[in-house]
């Protein structure tokens, strides 16, 4: 099997992998609401005050403030609703989800010598769910840009012997041929010509370079629906120490994993004569992914009331693999008043070769006042820096424009958390508030998220239960394809979220 391609110096680079986005990267990049219910219930304002599993994660010097031994594990419900506009047609999907997200211990021992620089010091394991990915998108409406202009955008330059099939080759073959030699975006065009979806300016020329549509020009109806299922994860191995009982220092090493799964199908129709009037294309993509972080932490009594709290987290080194599965399913005129439905499944999983992605680090600042034993009130900020997001290795001419774009349209972003408790006998009453910035520098892309949450707590002998409900809304744009048919329709995501937890002192 024998074929030629040409390509200008700009794809050359794209084609050496599936189209990576810097979608994708913040997509792994940014963190979700997670944790026990009395975290969640306080909105995650914990960097100044410890003594929760979660807040491990937030301020590795917490682990010490614990008073003993003690253990803790969580039931999430998660709610889902999605909510596009698309050139004037509204939809709305929802999704709901239960989940084990939170588990872990914490060992803490006390110095028996009292003259001893260090009076207490901890160890910790901590599993938390950060990410739930979840989730159903609706998006529907009428185009006046066709799904042929992916096809021929990732066509265009290619010659017609490349897609043209030999007389000892099947669609599976020549599909995973081009793959494994010539990349993804060919195998697109591929996909499109043999659907007849496109169609080559000359069929009789072999080094043709040049297509044309199928599908006509006009309106389009036209369809995306998007499943995602899957979790991002995060494991922290805790050591911490307490000095004089007024200074706490706390150092994690986190293992990170990322299982992500998203079924799109995109169906579009148009009566406008063309010699194809319908159009189906799903794909079928799976992430696999795995990390490693630092996090260094410091918590100050300054008086037995006020604590300031200052944590540092590392970026988080990730090497991810993909894998993609493609269908197309194309409608058209057979010259005699009837029509032939083209199916082009090949039937191949692309196994995309490794790559790193490194997402941003981020500080926080702390401030707590404890009320004695009758409450609490808690302030985080922390900062990210979006634009150091990087994908790698940064020699490939893709990735590159990807680290280009990410200099060019990403920014510091902050969070603002703000939590309270008043406690009353054995029962704890909880409230909190949470502003993340965009990561974007234009916010249509992405707003701001907005958050609001409440909780409640029981205390009986050793044993602790606590519930939470929090609430976050956040707008933002989704475009269709990453090239060709580039359209955006605006969406609209609510997550509601209830948690229990369960904890015990030993």
């Amino acid at each position: 099997m024998k074929k030629s391609i040409i390509l200008s110096a700009f794809l050359l680079g794209a084609i050496t992998a599936y189209g990576q986005t810097v979608a994708d990267g913040l997509l792994y990049g940014q963190q979700g609401s997670y944790g026990t219910a009395r975290y969640r219930g306080m909105s995650g304002a914990f960097g100044a005050l410890g003594g929760d599993l979660t807040a491990i994660g937030n301020n590795p010097a917490g682990s010490v403030i614990f008073a003993n031994h003690y253990a803790s594990g969580s039931l999430q419900y998660t709610g889902n609703q999605t909510d596009s506009q698309f050139n004037g047609t509204l939809s709305e999907d929802n999704d709901h989800d239960l989940t084990l997200n939170q588990i872990g211990v914490v060992l803490v021992y006390k110095n028996r010598n009292e003259n001893a620089a260090v009076t207490k010091f901890s160890f910790g394991l901590n599993y938390n769910d950060t990410r739930n990915y979840d989730d159903k998108l609706s998006i529907a409406g009428t185009n006046n840009i066709s799904i042929s202009e992916y096809f021929l955008e990732n066509a265009n330059g290619i010659e017609l012997s490349n897609f043209q099939l030999l007389p000892d080759e099947s669609v599976s073959g020549l599909y995973q041929f081009l793959g494994e030699n010539e990349g993804f975006g060919v195998q697109q065009g591929f996909l499109g010509y043999q659907s007849f979806v496109i169609d080559a300016v000359d069929n009789s020329d072999d080094l043709n370079t040049a297509y044309i549509s199928n599908t006509g020009n006009g309106s389009f109806e036209q369809q995306l629906k998007q499943n995602s299922s899957g979790y991002q994860s995060k494991l922290s191995f805790n050591g911490a120490i307490d000095i004089k009982n007024r200074l706490s220092l706390g150092l994690n090493v986190n293992a990170h994993y990322i299982n992500y799964q998203r079924f799109s199908s995109f169906a579009e129709q148009n009566d406008n004569g063309a010699l194809v009037d319908a159009v189906r294309f799903d794909n079928s993509l799976d992430v696999q992914g795995s990390g490693i972080s630092l996090q260094a932490g410091a918590i100050l009594k300054v008086t037995d009331a006020l604590r300031l709290g200052a944590s540092y987290e590392s970026p988080t080194w990730y090497e991810m693999e993909e894998t993609i599965l493609q269908t197309v399913v194309a409608r058209r005129a057979d010259g005699s008043n009837g029509t032939i439905t083209e199916v082009i499944d090949p039937r191949v999983l692309n196994v995309f070769a490794p790559y790193n992605l490194r997402t941003p680090g981020s500080v926080t600042g702390s401030l707590a006042y404890v009320f004695g034993k009758s409450g609490l009130i808690s302030v985080d900020y922390s900062s990210r820096d979006y634009s150091s997001m990087k994908f790698k290795p940064t020699n490939d001419a893709f990735f590159a424009a990807n680290n280009d774009q990410i200099n060019q349209e990403l920014t510091t972003a902050g969070t603002l958390r703000i939590g309270g408790e008043y406690r009353v006998k054995n029962w704890s009453l909880r409230a909190g508030y949470r502003s993340e910035e965009s990561p974007y520098k234009d916010k249509n892309l992405m707003d701001d998220l907005t958050g609001y949450s409440l909780g409640l707590g029981y205390t009986w002998g050793q044993t602790t239960l606590d519930l939470s409900y929090d609430r976050s809304e956040r707008d933002y744009s989704n475009q269709l394809f990453d090239t060709g048919l580039t359209s955006r329709a605006a969406v609209n995501n609510i997550q509601n979220n209830i948690v229990a937890t369960i904890g015990f002192n030993f």
